[in-house]
């Protein structure tokens, strides 16, 4: 995708530093194979990070300020936009070129934009701000596909119809497994692979996905207990996406902001699986899913991050009745037959 956003760090910063310095603190948020620059000046630091993909262009930003900045900025291309802001002090606000206020984006949430060309203002206060987020073609939203997305309507009509100003949808909470899947996008990106663009576009696809249903609890009125439980099952999901089986209840409980006993309560009362139930449901379809690519056992057992093969192995046939080689042996009969 064309690079439309151009931040100009020089402006506060210099000149971009040609590594980074042993002191220097590390991006809260590494996206792999990401074009990183890094800034410095007395003791602010700035690290830039940049992924171009097909389907989306990627940026992370880490500032540490000692006093209040304005940095200058340029967009080439009107483009949609989210952006998260995962850590801050206090509101980063966005000017026009007639100094207008026309967004502020605050700590912990989120916003979709739509950003016409021109010249732009980001007020930044003092402190740390992480911000992440990614701009993508919304010729994404055709057919009709944007019906459910209500909370996008006035920002894909102002795309559509490029108009002169920045259009913002109203903000959401950045949640744990919102958080989650930036990390897992972040982490597992690749360059010169084939199915890399195909990944990104998954991924993208599902943060969209997600902004709608943090739209959906923020605004409307729901059953807190149905909530909770709701959001544990997406969690644990997530983290099984993530993290393959190398996470516990107690994570998700305290993502939550609940003990893990009163998580299951909430589970039982709602006649629900217990939690430990899904996370096994959710974990064996992923092995399922990586055998299926005919991957050998050991890399499935990295990837879905058992301790070993063994380890692996016993968890599959607890729950399938036969071992991972018995059922990848069964898959080869049934393509072979099938073939023949």
């Amino acid at each position: 995708m064309e690079k439309s956003l151009h931040i100009n760090f020089r402006s506060h910063f210099g000149q971009a530093i040609t590594d980074q310095a042993s002191g220097q603190p590390k991006p809260s948020l590494n996206i792999r194979h990401a074009d990183t620059q890094y800034y410095a000046k007395e003791e602010n630091w700035a690290i830039a990070q940049e992924f171009d993909g097909k389907h989306g262009y990627l940026f992370g930003y880490d500032l540490w300020l000692e006093q209040a900045v304005t940095i200058p900025v340029r967009v080439d291309i009107g483009d949609l936009y989210v952006v998260y802001v995962v850590e801050g002090n206090d509101d980063i606000l966005i000017r026009d070129a007639g100094a207008d206020l026309v967004c502020t984006l605050a700590p912990s949430r989120a916003r979709y934009l739509y950003v016409p060309p021109g010249n732009y203002q980001v007020e930044l206060s003092r402190g740390q701000h992480q911000i992440f987020g990614f701009y993508f073609d919304g010729g994404i939203f055709r057919d009709g596909n944007e019906r459910s997305f209500r909370f996008l309507h006035e920002v894909i009509d102002g795309y559509r119809n490029n108009v002169k100003s920045l259009i913002h949808s109203i903000d959401f909470l950045i949640g744990p497994k919102t958080r989650l899947h930036i990390t897992h996008l972040c982490k597992n990106l690749t360059k010169g692979d084939f199915n890399n663009e195909t990944f990104i576009f998954d991924e993208l696809s599902r943060l969209v996905q997600l902004s709608r249903r943090k739209v959906y609890e923020e605004y409307e009125q729901i059953n807190p207990i149905q909530h909770l439980a709701d959001n544990a099952i997406e969690l644990v999901k997530a983290y099984v996406h993530t993290h393959g089986q190398a996470f516990s209840i107690q994570h998700v409980a305290d993502d939550l902001g609940v003990t893990a006993a009163h998580l299951c309560r909430v589970f039982k009362d709602e006649k629900l699986p217990s939690p430990r139930s899904y996370k096994d449901r959710f974990l064996l379809a992923r092995c399922t899913k990586e055998l299926l690519h005919d991957q050998q056992l050991g890399d499935v057992a990295e990837r879905c991050q058992f301790s070993s093969v063994a380890s692996f192995s016993r968890f599959f046939k607890k729950h399938t009745g036969q071992t991972p080689g018995a059922y990848k042996d069964e898959l080869y009969r049934l393509h072979h037959r099938v073939s023949l």
